[in-house]
C-alpha cells in the first residue's frame, strides 16, 4: 500500500512537472506594466543632466503592447519609446537603439518603482480611466 502511495505521487509529480507552463516573470511584467502611471514621487543623483523637478511636474508613463509614452504634461512633451523587459530591467528604445535600462524595483497591479542605480528612484501609481 504504502509503495503504491508513493507511485501515484510520483506519477502525479511528474505530470506537474511536465504539464505546467513554467513562470516567466519578464511575460507577467509586461502584463502588469500595460496601462497608464502618474509619477508619485522621485529621487534623482545631483549629477542629473536634465534638469526637471519631477515634484513639480505632472508626469505619465502610458505602456501599450510594446511602446512606451512618457508625457510630461506641464512643459507639453511626450517621448516615445519602444521597450522590452528582461530579467526585471526595463530597457527602452528609440530607434531601435537603447536609450536607457531601468531597474524594476516592484510591479504590482497599482505600483510601479523604477531605478537607475543608487541614486535615482521613480514610485508611480496606477491610473485609472
Amino acid at each position: 500500500m504504502l509503495r503504491a502511495n508513493k507511485i501515484i505521487l510520483l506519477i502525479l509529480f511528474t505530470g506537474l512537472l511536465l504539464c505546467c507552463k513554467p513562470y516567466n516573470s519578464d511575460e507577467a511584467n509586461h502584463k502588469f506594466i500595460q496601462g497608464k502611471w502618474m509619477l508619485a514621487d522621485a529621487k534623482r543623483d545631483l549629477f542629473d543632466t536634465v534638469k526637471v523637478d519631477y515634484d513639480k511636474q505632472i508626469t505619465y508613463l502610458i505602456f501599450s503592447g510594446d511602446k512606451c509614452s512618457q508625457e510630461m504634461v506641464d512643459l507639453n512633451e511626450i517621448s516615445d519609446y519602444t521597450f522590452t523587459i528582461s530579467n526585471f530591467e526595463l530597457n527602452l528604445y528609440t530607434d531601435s537603439m537603447l536609450n536607457n535600462t531601468l531597474h524594476i524595483n516592484l510591479l504590482t497591479a497599482d505600483s510601479l518603482i523604477l531605478s537607475k542605480g543608487d541614486d535615482s528612484l521613480w514610485k508611480y501609481k496606477k491610473v485609472t480611466e
